[in-house]
């Protein structure tokens, strides 16, 4: 069985894959297949990495034009303890029926 991180992010449940680091000697999270496979909420938000590039409706969070990644964006959203966020940008949405990433993508129960 591998190993896998579980993160609850607005309403989607992602298992992200880890892989044994020889350097660090320890488990880090392979972002690999969301990459690949983009994830979203089931609001059809994109769940991204805070380290991709800024897309065309990026705007700077601190007035920085120089800011060139997702995670300096005023529509992202990070998550804590991670390197994935929400980006909000209204534009960046998908359709009504969002597209599941190979990542293991589930909606969240509610009860």
């Amino acid at each position: 069985m591998e190993k896998t991180k579980q993160y609850k992010i607005e309403g989607a449940i992602l298992d992200i894959p880890m892989h044994w680091d020889e350097h660090s000697q320890k488990y880090l999270e392979d972002y690999s297949l969301l990459i690949e496979n983009p994830a979203y909420t089931p609001e059809g938000r994109p769940i991204l990495l805070t380290i991709e590039d800024a897309c065309r409706y990026s705007e700077p969070a601190d007035d920085d034009p120089s800011s060139i990644d997702c995670g300096s964006c005023r529509y992202y959203r990070q998550i804590s303890g991670t390197l994935l966020g929400v980006c909000h940008n209204g534009k960046m949405r998908s359709g009504p029926e969002p597209a599941q990433s190979e990542t293991s993508v589930k909606k969240e129960e509610t009860t």
